[in-house]
């Protein structure tokens, strides 16, 4: 007998997921689509239900295609207070569309829980400054800046108590660490690119295999997602990102074998639940 208790679709660009809850709502994570191409010709077309989107942070790469789903499916936006105005202009959302997070915010929607957590984008004293902020998109330059001073890590909690959490930020505190010891994430979505020191966006070497399974494992859920593979696969290329993900997920399995780190494949659904199995 199995029990599905979500369905989650990666994009493996920025943050994007798409998450399917046991009773049908349909949330998508840093909607973004345009101008990447996807396996079997994949297009935000194929999206087919958006009930909810979560935007961790205001980056082009997170929030390009938030205008299409709301206007498509008049879904509801998640986004940080400090950045909402902007994303709404940008991506001309209604007003009563947007729901403004602060950190420690909390929603019960009847159909999931959602909880937010002060983070932080950019690495403490880097000293990354851009006139320009990061943006290839006309107009986007004041989310831009926002993305790179508001993010926000959340937790999602299910009617079943399944809990998926996204986090999205650097590791500055251990704040995020200790919440898992209460809060007991079954699952972790979490940024794959982790470089050494201070460096900027665009500097700074990938830590080894080993340290981030060691840091992948410290939020101790069973399952692990990582995202942001475009800009690892833009420095190092496809097969050595691969290698470098499978030997995550054997440091993973052996410094915490209840857990299971998957290198995921971009647009395919994974079904994610508990099986009960006789045995001989």
């Amino acid at each position: 007998m199995r029990v599905t208790n979500i369905r989650i679709r990666p994009f493996n660009v920025g943050g994007n997921f798409q998450i399917e809850l046991p009773n049908g709502i349909s949330i998508l994570i840093d909607p973004w689509f345009t101008g990447n191409e996807f396996p079997g010709g994949f297009t935000r077309e194929d999206i087919e239900k958006v009930d909810y989107i979560i935007l961790s942070h205001a980056h082009f790469d997170h929030d390009l295609d938030v205008g299409y789903f709301v206007e498509k499916f008049n879904a509801k936006v998640f986004v940080g207070a400090l950045s909402a105005l902007d994303v709404l202009k940008f991506n001309k959302i209604p007003y009563d569309n947007i729901f403004q997070v602060f950190p420690n915010t909390k929603f019960d929607l009847g159909d999931f829980r959602i909880e937010f957590y002060q983070a932080k984008h950019n690495p403490s004293g880097g000293r990354t400054y851009s006139e320009k902020a990061i943006a290839p998109v006309e107009g986007h330059h004041a989310c831009d800046t926002w993305g790179s001073m508001e993010s926000l890590d959340f937790l999602i909690t299910t009617n079943n108590n399944y809990r998926i959490l996204m986090a999205s930020g650097r590791v500055i505190w251990n704040d995020l660490f200790d919440l898992c010891k209460e809060k007991a994430p079954d699952m972790l979505l979490r940024q794959a690119g982790v470089r050494r020191g201070t460096g900027d966006m665009r500097t700074g070497e990938q830590v080894s295999a080993e340290e981030l399974a060691q840091l992948m494992t410290r939020y101790g859920a069973q399952t692990i997602f990582p995202f942001h593979h475009d800009v690892m696969i833009k420095r190092q290329g496809l097969d050595a990102v691969n290698a470098y993900m499978d030997d995550v997920a054997a440091a993973v399995r052996r410094i915490d074998p209840g857990a299971q780190f998957v290198n995921p494949v971009a647009c395919q659904w994974y079904s994610i639940g508990s099986d009960v199995l006789t045995e001989d």
